[in-house]
């Protein structure tokens, strides 16, 4: 069976958004990383898909083929993760799906955990911790003329962290996908990184949550993956540290992840 990936639009808090899907089940919402899009989550997709699962990956607000909110970008990561919430009961109305999200979109998940507890079957967050931020100067060069090197600095965070050596064309491949983000929307995504905080939140999860950081993403400290597992209530948490994998996690390795994603999910009887 092959699974084929479809793109399809849909109006989200008054604004159209763009989504691939692949699939059919239990639906799996991917939420990409700051400054990136859908397109990074196509290596994984399929693999998802041939295990039994709909795997819808969204545009974020702003990105790519999403219009912004408001025509506005998120700064503030509840705001963020409440959006992806109105995206699901859009898609997937009463379908409680597992959400996976990597970065941002790793954030968005222990948001959704922590705020929706009732709402998903399980939640796995890539290169995310439940506090982030890292990088904070970047919030006075929204403007593309406050900072005209802004295209060097995408390129070099998109692939600095990634495990090497890698595929050269997927270093590549991630530097194009995250040119295709404007600039203030890029910011804002570092905003609402460095506004990230549910510490206080986790005794609220109350569904399987798995982490995963890779081992040469310097964006997340070892310890804050650690401790946030173990802030995680009643043996809910697992996972750790991904080696011979780096922030690029579903782009470098994506076979290694979909197995250690649904090795977890066996493990927690999400699916048989």
């Amino acid at each position: 069976m092959t699974h084929d990936i479809t793109g399809r639009y849909a109006q989200v808090d008054g604004a159209r958004v763009y989504y691939d899907v692949c699939g059919e089940g239990i639906p799996l919402i991917c939420i990409h990383m700051g400054w990136a899009c859908s397109l990074q989550w196509h290596y994984f997709m399929p693999l998802m898909a041939a295990a039994g699962f709909r795997v819808i990956a969204p545009d974020l607000p702003g990105h790519a083929k999403s219009m912004p909110v408001n025509w506005k970008p998120f700064r503030k990561m509840p705001d963020y993760a409440e959006w992806v919430w109105h995206f699901i009961e859009t898609v997937c109305p009463g379908e409680q799906p597992v959400v996976c999200g990597s970065g941002i979109g790793g954030d968005m998940t222990l948001q959704l955990a922590c705020n929706h507890p009732g709402g998903i079957r399980a939640g796995m967050a890539f290169e995310s911790a439940a506090r982030t931020g890292s990088i904070s100067f970047l919030s006075s060069y929204a403007d593309p003329h406050t900072f005209p090197g802004f295209h060097a600095l995408t390129d070099n965070a998109s692939t600095s962290a990634m495990y090497y050596p890698c595929d050269p064309l997927k270093v590549l491949e991630s530097k194009w996908q995250h040119r295709a983000t404007y600039q203030e929307t890029c910011v804002a995504d570092m905003d609402a990184w460095n506004d990230h905080d549910v510490r206080d939140k986790l005794h609220q999860i109350q569904c399987p949550i798995f982490l995963f950081k890779g081992e040469a993403d310097y964006h997340i400290p070892e310890q804050a993956v650690m401790e946030t597992l173990a802030g995680i209530p009643n043996g809910l948490g697992e996972g750790g540290i991904a080696k011979g994998m780096g922030h690029l996690i579903m782009m470098e390795q994506p076979e290694q992840l979909a197995e250690a994603c649904l090795a977890f999910l066996r493990r927690r009887q999400i699916i048989g």
